[in-house]
């Protein structure tokens, strides 16, 4: 084992976690957390409709930290435990991809459709 074993898995989880924190703070707190949701410098105020911002983005947010969360406890699943099958590496990759993929061009959308970005 080197130094680095796990490196990917600490980094899944972590990333995870944070995009499930930005769904919390919208859901629940009514809060945008900038640095996940918007683009930099970007003026929170000039959000048309907010109540309709924090329903769309959720979703995405949701779908990105749950992915990369199991992601990331696979990985260290496979590094600290036991070996997985390869298969499922790659499986789990192909879907963090495609969820980054989605969250990206779906933020895109929703941010133009109430900032006008």
């Amino acid at each position: 084992m080197s130094g680095l074993d796990g490196i990917f898995g600490l980094i899944g989880v972590g990333c995870g976690l944070y995009c499930l924190y930005g769904y919390y703070m919208l859901k629940f707190r009514g809060e945008i957390v900038e640095s996940l949701f918007l683009p930099k410098n970007t003026n929170m105020k000039k959000c048309k409709d907010f109540q309709g911002y924090s329903s769309e983005a959720q979703v995405p947010a949701l779908l990105l930290g749950i992915i990369v969360l199991v992601y990331g406890a696979v990985d260290l699943y496979n590094t600290y435990v036991k070996g997985v099958a390869a298969g499922l590496l790659i499986v789990m990759i192909v879907l963090v991809f495609a969820g980054i993929i989605f969250f990206s061009v779906r933020m895109k959308k929703i941010n133009k459709k109430y900032f006008d970005i």
